[in-house]
């Protein structure tokens, strides 16, 4: 029987999505009878302890917790709270990078793959040593892609480590099995300007194994976003464009990060900011508000796309994006027609909002998306795709 193991920063308990995708995903593997554990830090970001699965986290050694999720065991690693501090950010990466090479290692029998998930950016080093020098069957999946989205948000400026970083990326992209991304964009600038083999590479979007929410019964002129406040989310150039507007709409804000105390002082009668709140209470407090807001830096095109999105579709919101034309985000929305995208360069944005007045688009928007939801982003096809990489 084939053994996988599934490496990630972060995992239930912690309200990511990204991690809660991680472990869906490795809950099917299981389902179709693969042997699979998952490897992650304790708890970075939020997380409500009575909530944690299948009994709770049990401490096994000084450095070592287990829990479950789904019928699949988890090992996770002793880590400090996540900071906001760049610098102390990055020491955090390397320590735990120590630590799950230490396990890697003493556990090296157990697995024949291994499926790494790129946050944080440094997990690049991990996929080479488990390609490398564990010879393990290894599938990397690019979320962001660095150093190119640091050094466009200006967090990355060493022009020398950024050319050993993009170095070391690349080595890692073209030293493993299987490189798994998020965009049709993304996939072809591998291969155009990393020189990355097209075979290798793999379109596999991101989705969101919630519970389906019903749409709004009525259509008013409210906005919601929900998730990280920081600079790549550009919520506060969104805001200035939005104040700008003639028309009557308004703007409910849920989140934490960076950013979120200058947000937070932007509140006025349009617009309303609250920390964030877990799923079940946001599905309740946006149950009427049909629209939901996707902000991203216009300097990020192909380099990341808001795992949000998903989650926004299953909640049966209609997209407004913000982004840059020509980022993956903005061609995805147009693609599937799941509603519109904002350019940070528009000076109108009631031209846009008007089309947000048409029934008849809406109409359409919420039939794509209950497709988008029931069949291109089911969870059942995303692991498939997965397992096949095997």
């Amino acid at each position: 029987m084939k053994k996988v193991l599934f490496h990630s920063l972060t995992i239930p308990p912690d309200q990511v999505s990204t991690g809660k995708l991680v472990a869906d995903i490795a809950s099917k593997f299981k389902e179709n009878n693969i042997e699979v554990e998952i490897l992650a830090s304790t708890p970075q970001y939020r997380f409500d302890s009575k909530e944690f699965t299948d009994g709770g986290m049990k401490k096994t050694s000084k450095k070592i917790y287990t829990s479950f999720y789904e019928g699949v065991k988890i090992t996770h690693i002793t880590s400090s709270k996540r900071s906001f501090s760049r610098t102390k950010r990055v020491v955090q990466w390397f320590s735990y990078h120590l630590k799950s090479l230490i396990y890697l290692i003493k556990n090296r029998s157990f697995f024949d793959s291994i499926f790494i998930f790129s946050y944080p950016p440094t997990m690049n080093l991990i996929a080479i040593f488990t390609k490398k020098i564990l010879k393990k069957n290894t599938v990397y999946s690019v979320w962001e892609l660095y150093p190119e989205i640091a050094n466009k948000l200006n967090e990355f400026n060493n022009t020398t480590l950024h050319k050993i970083f993009k170095w070391i990326d690349n080595y890692c992209l073209k030293s493993i099995d299987y490189v798994v991304v998020n965009s049709e964009q993304l996939k072809k600038y591998l291969v155009e300007n990393r020189n990355i083999k097209e075979d290798k590479i793999k379109i596999i979007y991101h989705f969101s194994n919630e519970e389906e929410v019903p749409r709004c019964n009525t259509i008013s002129n409210n906005i919601m976003y929900a998730g990280n406040l920081g600079t790549p989310q550009n919520l506060e150039s969104f805001i200035d464009l939005f104040l700008k507007s003639s028309k009557d709409y308004n703007l409910t804000i849920y989140g934490s990060g960076s950013q979120y105390q200058k947000i937070y002082n932007l509140q006025n009668p349009k617009i309303k900011v609250y920390s964030y709140v877990s799923r079940e209470k946001l599905v309740n407090l946006t149950k009427e508000i049909p629209f939901a807001l996707v902000s991203l830096s216009p300097e990020i095109t192909i380099e990341g796309f808001p795992g949000k999105t998903f989650d926004y579709l299953k909640m049966n919101k209609i997209l407004i994006g913000y982004s840059n034309p020509n980022s993956s985000l903005a061609k995805f929305i147009e693609k599937y027609q799941l509603g519109i995208n904002i350019s940070p360069n528009d000076t109108n944005i009631d031209i846009k909002f008007a089309q947000l007045e048409d029934e008849k688009f809406l109409n359409q928007i919420y039939l794509n998306i209950e497709k988008m939801n029931n069949n291109f982003a089911h969870i059942h096809n995303v692991a498939n795709q997965y397992i096949n990489l095997i």
